[in-house]
């Protein structure tokens, strides 16, 4: 394997960490689950973005790459939201184990358009 890849996944990890601590705070503060949800990834966008940009491929910041983040991004966060909904409808009412169930879905599904797409 690469060092990319494992710088990818070291930065994946820091930023999982990140995301999560302050969904759970959000949640803990009170927040819905869906706006902590919200408020936690879009930080955790942006400091994906530079730190993978930077550290994990070397190349310039470009419009097209953003976007083509961004879109990932999208697409990996509605799967997360519906992963969630579907554990605290059907599985379980515990909304951190669907939170973190959730981030384990956006991460797979972030890491493989990133990987053969967005950040190709």
């Amino acid at each position: 394997m690469s060092g990319n890849f494992f710088k990818y996944i070291i930065i994946g990890i820091l930023n999982t960490i990140f995301t999560l601590a302050l969904i759970f705070l959000l949640t803990y503060l009170g927040n819905n689950i869906y706006y902590a949800n919200t408020i936690g990834y879009i930080f955790g966008i942006i400091l994906s973005f530079f730190l993978n940009s930077k550290y994990t491929f070397q190349s310039k910041i470009s419009f097209s790459k953003l976007l083509k983040f961004i879109i990932v991004c999208i697409i990996s966060f509605l799967i997360n939201l519906f992963c969630i909904n579907y554990i605290l409808k059907n599985i379980s009412s515990n909304i951190y184990l669907a939170q973190f169930i959730g981030c384990i879905f956006y991460t797979i599904t972030g890491y493989l358009l990133n990987k053969n797409w967005a950040l190709k």
